[in-house]
């Protein structure tokens, strides 16, 4: 887990001081995707071979579903709250 940690933070340090011309952001950038590729196709390959887990995946799928609308659903309500109180007139502006 070190090694991962240290590679992200020397990322972020390599990226922030800028040392990387053009091409060579463009190969890392293809490099970074195909290695997120082959870790995510490990993920479900694991997840896959694991047959507790296989056994419970309509409950995790219905536990998901529930997590993913609830967090849409709070989202959106937080959006119409946030609206309402920075852009009351916004409305009136438009019809005007």
């Amino acid at each position: 887990m070190e090694i991962i940690i240290g590679a992200i933070v020397a990322g972020i340090v390599l990226g922030w001081l800028d040392v990387f011309n053009y091409k060579w952001r463009l190969w890392l950038n293809r490099i970074s995707t195909g290695c997120l590729f082959v870790m995510l196709l490990c993920l479900g390959a694991k997840i896959g071979c694991d047959s507790g887990l296989l056994a419970q995946i309509k409950t995790l799928g219905v536990q998901s579903l529930v997590l993913g609308g609830s967090a849409i659903l709070g989202t959106m309500a937080m959006f119409m709250v946030v609206a309402k109180i920075l852009a009351p007139d916004f409305k009136r502006e438009e019809e005007e």
